[in-house]
């Protein structure tokens, strides 16, 4: 019977904090996320900083690669108190071959060691819902590889998109700023 009584107060304090979030929140979404470490995080786990947001996936060989670092890039000219306010998570575009051992191989070879980056995976229907809020465009080619916007979303502590930039080689000092001025801005 506690038991129970747990679980009600939970769904109870689940659906008060999903009932405060903004309604254009990313974290309204219940997708849960398979870290590269294997611990399973919802999306909604990540409210409380600012966040940027990107799809991959670890088999790319061209345009991942160069998003992993225009984001490393990124977060290098940030200030030290924008850094630390600040979540990276990669989500992976490839729910069948990107397992948490290959993520962390990912990790591994593009030098991801900060505890703020999340490389994860989700489900195909999640990850679909996902790149459609965030207007991702992408498709799964017949050698099993992807076709896909190569975008960066930054968003607010509560989940609002606040910036894109896209494209991996054209400067993004406007979006540099909305992430600084965003990530220092936080409540605390």
């Amino acid at each position: 019977m506690r038991l129970i009584s747990k679980c009600l107060i939970c769904l109870f304090m689940t659906a008060a904090l999903a009932e405060e979030l903004p309604g254009d929140s990313l974290y309204r979404l219940q997708i849960p996320l398979q870290a590269a470490d294997g611990i399973t995080v919802a999306l909604a786990d990540l409210r409380g900083k600012p966040a940027l947001i990107t799809l991959f996936y670890s088999q790319c060989s061209s345009v991942c690669p160069m998003i992993t670092v225009q984001l490393q890039n990124i977060d290098r000219h940030l200030t030290q108190k924008a850094r630390h306010n600040l979540t990276i998570l990669m989500l992976s575009l490839d729910s069948d071959r990107d397992t948490p051992q290959a993520l962390q191989t990912f990790k591994q070879d593009h030098h991801i060691e900060d505890p703020r980056w999340i490389v994860a995976r989700a489900s195909a229907a999640d990850v679909r819902t996902l790149a459609a809020v965030l207007g991702v465009r992408y498709r799964k080619l017949p050698d099993q590889s992807f076709n896909h916007s190569a975008l960066i979303t930054l968003v607010d502590p509560e989940g609002v998109i606040k910036a894109h930039t896209e494209g991996v080689t054209k400067s993004a000092t406007d979006f540099l700023q909305k992430v600084e001025s965003t990530a220092v801005a936080r409540r605390h």
